[in-house]
């Protein structure tokens, strides 16, 4: 059994139409930026179902949306995929649906809220009833018990959790386990003690303080002076200690008996000195949490643990290390977890079906049947989504390019733009080449009724050589077309109709385009060209290009080399030969693209710092229009 979907409205952020979220049968990743209603979710859970530590939550009217307590709150859990033994629990409770194959038994939690006013002082009003139109009878307490959620909050004192104490949580989790009522519960003579129960080893303990010499002495003197120098002739008191609790039934003595425990560290057997972190708390936390679970699966019983940031204290490897066996537990066994995270890296290693993506109090599954993606994108993603790219699942609008030199430059034309992708919530991939395509379907919903609300930009090389640009760039023999291989690979101007080159461009832009995704194609062959095409004839742009190039190539002398550069460029009065030759500083002399990017995006803050008209217009055209995209209203 497992929690298929659950269908809010008017809970905090999530208004009076049906948000319907689905969950998978074993892991869900909730990721979104803040208050998208991740928590939202995870406390409409509890609520209906209730938690095993039995915390109780209070409706306030700032939980109603907008805080309109003229509204009903209704929250609606649909259970699917039960075994026979949970058919039999919930039997009088259950629907049974055509699946067009077989009939399925689901179970469906209708909970509601009103506040009543006819209270003084008014206050909120909670049912619940079963049934898919919700006139089913209610459950009952047991089957009530076996719905119960394991919640691990986010930021939580996992230490004092992990401590001694009336109720502790340590104290509630071990109590679950079959085990410890196994032995006898009477000490004889000479009896092995690891044959003593828990409660035996109360009782013996009991008894030994009760009889302990020290204390029989105490106790003697203590009935002494009561008969000899307090009471009257004739008047006989005997008193004795007697340890609180002795009297008690089984089960208070096996409670009193875990809560005298803590969960520390064993500093003998390791590295660990002193108190333990925040981090190593929080994972000796969940540990005790998944010990519950585990015997859940042992008697076979279906179990649900919502876990808010993991990641909290947590280091990368430790992080990675537990979502990744979070993920294979669930798998494996009858588990179901639900954890929102706002890390990058848990999002990277998280099977992309496993993802469910909130905006907005919306909820967009990441599972084949909700997008665009195909068999083959999931398992590409799955390889290459790493955590410096999974910030994507996180942004409001996003960039992908396809080499190190538009993700060096972009941020910073932005930034002198007026546009910075950080204040916009704009996140840049780079998929080095490859995959842009796959990337940008992860945006496009099978439903295009509902989209993410997320623009996405991808800015590709138009790939096509000036003609001019083969002798120059490539070979000096080339500037003879008849002298071009037969079987080249890369193709000039000239290769083009207007209409083959509009037929190009459509490909293109076909690869990725759909809904908020948009590609935008350089205007001519690629990045590193394109700026000189457009720069060049700028005196303001032409002396970061050249800059950045010298500064780039060369180790000393950059004044001397940069006035010589400059001097051979303006011999040519044709852009596109001035731009080739440009060029060819990448492929005659090797210089690094990337190094290029990352010294031009230095070159262009000093010179353009307050001058975001007059870079707009000395950059190629293609990058300013992509960069308004994603950062438009």
């Amino acid at each position: 059994m497992y929690l298929s979907s659950l269908c809010i409205r008017n809970f905090r952020c999530f208004d009076d139409s049906e948000h319907i979220i689905p969950f998978n049968s074993g892991l869900t990743v909730l990721i979104g930026e803040n208050d998208s209603g991740k928590s939202a979710i995870l406390d409409a859970i509890r609520i209906v179902l209730g938690t095993t530590d039995y915390s109780w939550i209070r409706i306030e009217t700032s939980d109603f949306h907008n805080e309109d307590t003229s509204q009903e709150i209704t929250i609606l859990c649909k259970f699917s995929d039960l075994s026979s033994d949970e058919e039999a629990a919930f039997l009088e409770c259950l629907t049974y649906e055509n699946t067009g194959t077989a009939v399925a038994s689901h179970l469906y939690l209708h909970w509601k809220c009103r506040y009543s006013s006819s209270f003084i002082p008014p206050r909120p009003i909670s049912s619940l009833s079963t049934g898919k139109n919700g006139n089913g009878p209610a459950l009952s307490p047991a089957s009530r018990e076996l719905l119960r959620v394991t919640y691990l909050k986010a930021l939580r004192d996992a230490y004092s959790d992990m401590q001694s104490g009336k109720h502790s949580r340590l104290s509630q989790i071990i109590h679950n386990i079959p085990q410890l009522t196994e032995g006898e519960n009477e000490y004889q003579n000479e009896m092995d003690l690891e044959k003593l129960s828990l409660v035996g080893i109360s009782n013996l303990s009991n008894s030994l303080l009760e009889k302990h010499p020290a204390l029989q002495a105490v106790n003697k003197g203590l009935t002494d002076i009561m008969n000899e120098q307090m009471l009257l002739k004739g008047d006989s008191v005997q008193t004795r200690f007697e340890v609180a609790g002795s009297h008690a039934n089984d089960l208070q003595k096996l409670i009193s008996l875990l809560e005298k425990l803590d969960l520390a560290i064993d500093k003998t057997s390791g590295m660990m000195q002193g108190k333990v972190g925040l981090g190593t708390s929080n994972i000796m936390s969940m540990a005790c949490e998944l010990l519950l679970h585990k015997e859940a699966e042992t008697v076979k019983r279906s179990s649900f643990l919502l876990i808010e940031e993991p990641e909290a204290h947590v280091h990368a490897q430790r992080q990675l290390k537990l979502i990744q066996s979070l993920e294979e537990g669930a798998e494996t066994h009858r588990q179901q977890i639900i954890l929102t995270t706002h890390s990058p890296l848990l999002a990277s290693v998280v099977k992309l079906k496993n993802i469910v993506l909130l905006r907005h109090g919306n909820a967009f599954p990441m599972g084949d049947e909700y997008t665009m993606l195909e068999e083959s994108d999931y398992k590409y993603l799955e390889r290459y989504l790493d955590a410096t790219k999974a910030n994507l699942f996180f942004a409001r609008s996003v960039v992908i390019v396809e080499g190190p030199g538009e993700a060096l430059l972009l941020p910073t034309l932005a930034k002198l733009m007026r546009r910075s992708f950080t204040n916009f919530g704009t996140s840049l991939v780079d998929v080095r080449g490859v995959g842009l395509r796959r990337y940008a379907r992860i945006f496009q919903r099978a439903n295009s009724g509902i989209l993410l609300g997320i623009k996405v930009a991808c800015i590709t090389d138009r790939d096509i050589m000036p003609d001019c640009a083969p002798a120059i760039c490539l070979d000096e023999k080339y500037s003879d077309s008849a002298n071009w291989p037969k079987n080249r690979r890369w193709s000039v101007e000239s290769d083009f109709s207007p209409e083959q080159l509009s037929e190009h461009l459509k490909k293109l832009t076909a690869r990725a385009d759909g809904q908020d995704v948009k590609t935008f194609v350089s205007g001519h062959w690629t990045l590193e060209y394109d700026l000189a095409y457009s720069g060049l004839p700028s005196a303001a742009m032409k002396q970061p290009l050249v800059a950045a190039i010298v500064k780039a190539h060369f180790e000393k002398d950059w004044e001397t080399r940069q006035a010589e550069i400059i001097a051979e460029l303006d011999q040519f009065q044709d852009d596109k030969t001035r731009a080739s030759h440009f060029y060819s500083f990448f492929t005659h002399y090797g210089v690094s693209k990337a190094e290029f990017a990352q010294v031009l995006a230095s070159e262009l803050e000093i010179r353009f710092a307050e001058k975001p008209d007059d870079l707009r217009t000395a950059l190629p055209k293609y990058l300013v229009d992509a960069i308004e995209y994603v950062t438009g209203e």
